[in-house]
């Protein structure tokens, strides 16, 4: 309801001021960032890093978040800063089952009885004119080792992109072996990692 979604985003606002690790500056230190450019976040959440984001450099931004309640969220904290949409970025157009629902633990990998909506990724950057984009945030709990090869194969190639491996997605760490492997190949190098 109205009054959940703006305590989420007071709560929300009140986090994107605060950069509690190292890592938190590093994931919003763009500073060839400008109002032109294009960023996207593939599970925006409730916002935070994306509200950080608009805040500093202005972009062209872009938030996927497929729960209702976090789209909501999002467009209280982000107003017109963003195109929200409310649905999961993935390899298919459909709905499908998801798990830890409510949570920024929901997850397409896990079992559950709720369900979000997908988009193919290409089709829909393709119908929003998304073929340059300068950087990419994918935090998707776990639906990356199925994004990010799917992205490769399409030739969807953000300029800079930052990933949040889930590794109970996998615990061998072979999918995230190939999915390295797959990004050298197509040009990508590491950066920064933790």
């Amino acid at each position: 309801d109205r009054d959940n979604v703006m305590t989420h985003a007071e709560e929300t606002r009140a986090a994107a001021a605060t950069l509690d690790h190292p890592w938190d500056r590093r994931a919003i230190d763009w500073p060839d960032l400008t109002p032109s450019s294009v960023v996207v976040e593939v599970g925006g959440y409730k916002g935070r890093w994306a509200l950080q984001i608009a805040e500093r450099y202005a972009p062209r931004l872009y938030v996927f978040e497929p729960q209702p309640w976090a789209v909501a969220t999002c467009m209280a904290v982000l107003g017109k800063r963003a195109h929200i949409f409310g649905c999961a970025l993935g390899n298919t157009d459909g709905e499908f089952p998801v798990g830890e629902w409510e949570t920024d633990g929901c997850s397409l990998v896990k079992p559950g009885d709720n369900r979000v909506f997908m988009r193919e990724i290409g089709k829909l950057f393709a119908a929003y004119d998304l073929a340059h984009i300068d950087l990419m945030l994918i935090n998707i709990e776990g639906y990356e080792y199925t994004l990010i090869p799917h992205m490769l194969n399409r030739g969807i190639l953000p300029r800079r992109l930052m990933v949040q491996f889930h590794t109970f997605a996998d615990p061998s760490g072979l999918q995230t072996a190939a999915i390295y492997e797959g990004l050298a190949r197509a040009g990508y190098r590491i950066v920064w990692t933790y």
